[in-house]
């Protein structure tokens, strides 16, 4: 950070210690803060692996971290930079503002930023410290030498910049420099500063820079015009968390951005010392470079993908700033091969300092298993030869799953594939396959592991099973058994752990599904083995049969199991790849699985799957194959941690006291499977709706809706002092908008596009809404308890407090904002813009809701595709939102009609 009056020397203190460093590096092997076996088998030769590879994809060029005396790079990367540029920023910060060590500072100071996002704007802790700082700040954009006057050698005065005011009360997320934070900031910027000067794309990857490679960093130094350090670049050191590099810096340049060889970036600059106080700190720091110049520099930055790994962390604990963390974390790409595709998702951490919390994460890899299921039939050429084995290899070494089963692979691009990861990776992998003759077989059944994290072994099905597999079928076409191959069983566990967590089935059916007499069969015989294991080693934790676009179990097979207290569930890329069954186990040692957006769920039990959205494999696979793999994170019980539910039942009967348990001594009876239980019939006595259209269906319902929003108003009523209820035009309006229809009329049981079951289609995340007896929103229930659902879950988007965005509590403010009191028919237009997802980022192209000019819209009655157009919105100028705009303007219309005639 530089101050206006150089205020660090005025107090006569060592400037290089102002901003101390994070890391210790007394100790430079690469990420030597981290266990040897955490996230990787070998940490050194992973960053090797990466580092060759990058310098396969340049060619034969020779950069000057191969030889000493060689000093060129890529001409392209100097495109790169000059684009970068544009986006780099001077933050100056005006006088009277309490700096990052609680001082009042009346100079003023600056530092550099950068754009990474439409709105948003990185930079230190100790440039913005808080929100107060931030919003008296500005961000300065093309103060830089012109390159006319540089031609020529002539000076310059001051160059015409172009200034944003930040906007922190929108967004401001921050990690403080001392007390183990991570030194950083992102705020909330105007998108015009990106749509002028472009971002530079944020992305996770701890081995994006080795030791000796060149860093390229772009900055104000002491807040003067714009400069790029080029030369005596060299990377020192690397760990989990910083890298330390000789670069050319000085106060001011705090806040840049530090790009790699190839411009992508890499880290945060954020703190310097001199070579002699980097000698006296860590005598073992390299005193000279490469060639043979003494380091008269030394350079901290925060790694990008250590910064993600915190922002994660925010996210899932729900802090106070868990909203903003989530709208960052929508603008960071890839994955970070250190935790695998999933990063920090599942991992618990005890932690409270952020830089802690996030080497906690590093190191918690025996929490979690990352299983994939991959069909490498791609793998053959037309001549029946190996290709591509090389980059399949390298897909896997950074998707970082523990286990891999793997289907149509010959045996020798198996060896090769365990060969390579371990060759150039480091990453020591054991195979096994499903069939006992693979070796003489063209394609086969793998499954390989990482025997630093997991157990492996192949155990045998029941008598009776393996006899059944091999027996000719005389009903099949073409005889033979119902598999060609015979279904291998896997046991898997924790490398530490003495009994198997979950058994796998790699299963492939592709040669099988035209068959569908065989192919039925398949399932079948499937559900009867395992249903034959069970029986015969008791509830041996949990089954996951993979398989390839469609689970191979069929629904109704896998329902079978319920008799056994497993609850049956499917994952399925129908699109491009995989699919999996998963059974989970009555005495399950998984607490839940995560799965990327390649995926849609089927039959999710208790939301024990859990989407993630902003995690897809294709960036690793786009260019390689044309179909892509399922990839799962097993997140695990910690022991002791989970209760079972007898003895959670226990424990409340003990606070409860005796007498007081309610508890049926023995099992009742359930309802149907798929329906969810009636609920209480005070509402609904006369409920009709077979024949009827939306209009009819309302039209004869008024009475019965009107006692069911009366009876929501009264349970919401004592939740909410203020409540703002749930109003008949309101359901009218979201019925001729959402109601499922059909030729015969409304139907309860209507599968809505985004697999949604029911006549109004509610919310994947209904549970969070309306509480944890909610209905599955992709399961059959009854027509009552969808309506009374869905009507909970209108009045909860009305009065819920979810977030607060630009000092609005969403999304009840909004029905309370200028010219929405006392209009009830805007009110439901709002209502079902909500719902429609108009204010949800991830639904424009910017990841920015143009709150405001929605707002402004329905507020004067303007149309929605009016409102919504050149905002970036992703249905902006098609026929879907003229379509909602008709169906809203039909209900409005129908509703006054109803109202006067009635």
């Amino acid at each position: 950070m530089d101050t206006i009056l150089q205020r660090a020397r005025s107090r006569k203190r060592p400037e290089a210690d102002t901003v101390p460093f994070i890391s210790d590096w007394s100790d430079l092997r690469p990420f030597a803060d981290l266990p040897a076996n955490a996230g990787v088998t070998n940490a050194t030769q992973m960053l090797e692996g990466w580092a060759a590879t990058r310098q396969k994809a340049l060619g034969d060029t020779e950069l000057e971290a191969e030889v000493g005396g060689w000093n060129t790079v890529p001409a392209s990367l100097l495109e790169l930079l000059s684009r970068y540029r544009r986006a780099v920023a001077r933050i100056v910060v005006p006088g009277g503002q309490i700096d990052f060590q609680g001082t009042r500072n009346d100079s003023g100071w600056t530092g550099t930023g950068f754009l990474v996002g439409p709105n948003l704007l990185l930079t230190n802790h100790h440039v913005l410290n808080s929100v107060a700082v931030a919003g008296a700040a500005t961000a300065e954009f093309d103060y830089e030498w012109p390159s006319d006057k540089l031609f020529a050698n002539v000076g310059t005065t001051e160059p015409p910049t172009v200034r944003f005011e930040l906007s922190p009360t929108r967004l401001f997320v921050t990690s403080p420099v001392v007390g183990g934070g991570l030194d950083y900031t992102f705020v909330w910027v105007s998108e015009k500063a990106a749509e002028q000067f472009g971002t530079i794309r944020l992305e996770r990857g701890s081995f994006m820079i080795n030791q000796y490679e060149p860093t390229f960093v772009i900055h104000h130094p002491r807040g003067r015009l714009k400069e790029v350090s080029l030369d005596d670049t060299e990377l020192l050191a690397v760990n989990s968390l910083n890298i330390l590099y000789a670069a050319d810096t000085d106060f001011g340049s705090s806040g840049a951005c530090v790009l790699n060889r190839n411009g992508r970036l890499v880290a945060l600059h954020h703190a310097r010392q001199t070579g002699e106080a980097l000698k006296a700190h860590y005598p073992g720091v390299a005193q000279q470079l490469a060639d043979g110049r003494p380091v008269s520099v030394g350079n901290e930055g925060i790694k990008i993908s250590a910064i993600a790994l915190d922002l994660e962390s925010r996210m899932r604990r729900g802090e106070k700033d868990a909203e903003s963390a989530a709208e960052i974390l929508e603008q960071i790409d890839g994955s970070d091969t250190l935790t695998g595709v999933f990063g920090a998702l599942g991992r618990r951490s005890t932690s409270r300092q952020d830089a802690d919390r996030v080497r906690e994460i590093y190191r918690s890899s025996e929490q979690d298993i990352d299983i994939g299921f991959w069909s490498l039939h791609w793998l053959l050429g037309g001549s029946g030869v190996p290709v591509k084995v090389e980059d399949a290899v390298t897909a896997m070494a950074d998707l970082n799953q523990d286990v891999w089963c793997l289907t149509d692979v010959s045996p020798a691009a198996v060896a090769e594939i365990v060969k390579g990861l371990g060759e150039r990776f480091g990453e020591k992998f054991e195979a096994q396959f499903s069939e006992p003759d693979a070796q003489s077989r063209q394609l086969a059944t793998a499954v390989i592991w990482r025997p630093q994290t997991v157990k492996c072994v192949k155990a045998e099905w029941p008598r009776a099973i393996s006899e059944a597999w091999a027996r000719t079928v005389p009903d099949l076409e073409n005889r033979g058994p119902v598999f060609q191959h015979p279904p291998g069983l896997f046991r898997v566990a924790p490398a530490k752990a003495a009994d198997a967590l979950v058994n796998v089935v790699p299963i492939n059916l592709g040669a099988i599904r035209s068959d569908e007499m065989r192919r039925r069969l398949a399932s079948k015989l499937l559900v009867r083995a395992i249903d034959m294991a069970i029986a015969e080693r008791g509830n041996a934790g949990d089954w996951i049969v993979g398989g390839d676009f469609e689970p191979p179990l069929a629904h109704g097979d896998s329902d079978a199991l319920r008799t056994r207290d497993y609850e049956p569930m499917a994952v399925s890329d129908k699109r491009r790849g995989s699919a999996v069954n998963y059974l989970r186990s009555p005495t399950s040692g998984i607490r839940s699985v995560f799965v990327t957006s390649d995926v849609t769920l089927v039959d999710n039990q208790r939301d024990f799957f859990e989407v993630v959205p902003s995690r897809t494999v294709d960036k690793f696979i786009r260019k390689l194959a044309d179909n892509r793999p399922v990839v799962l994170r097993l997140s695990l019980d910690v022991a002791g941690e989970r209760a079972s539910e007898q003895r959670l039942d226990e424990i409340l009967d003990a606070t409860l006291g005796s007498g007081s348990t309610v508890r049926p001594e023995t099992p009742q009876p359930q309802p149907d499977v798929g329906r969810e239980a009636q609920p209480s019939r005070a509402w609904f006595e006369g409920l009709t709706w077979r024949g009827l259209d939306k209009l009819g269906f309302l039209s004869a319902n008024r009475a019965t809706l009107a006692r069911l929003l009366t009876e929501v108003a009264a349970r919401q009523g004592r939740q909410y002092s203020d409540l703002s209820p749930v109003t008949e035009i309101d359901l009218w309006v979201i019925t001729f908008a959402e109601a499922g229809l059909r030729t015969s009329g409304v139907d309860p049981d209507f599968r809505h596009s985004n697999g949604e079951i029911g006549l109004y289609p509610l919310p994947e995340n209904i549970a969070f809404w309306i509480g944890a007896d909610a209905p599955s929103w992709n399961r059959q229930m009854s027509i009552e308890k969808n309506i009374e659902s869905y009507a909970l879950y209108l009045g909860q988007i009305r009065n819920k407090a979810v977030a607060t965005i630009g000092g609005r509590i969403l999304y009840r403010d909004l029905f309370r904002a200028r010219g929405f009191v006392g209009a009830p028919e805007r009110q439901a237009r709002l209502l079902a813009g909500i719902v429609h997802g108009y204010f949800v980022s991830s639904n424009y192209r910017g990841r920015s809701v143009p709150i405001d000019r929605i707002l402004q819209g329905f507020a004067t009655d303007e149309r929605v595709d009016s409102i919504l157009a050149g905002t970036g919105y992703v249905h902006d100028s098609t026929t879907i939102l003229t379509n909602r705009q008709r169906n809203i303007d039909a209900a409005i219309a129908a509703f006054r009609s109803a109202r006067l005639s009635g």
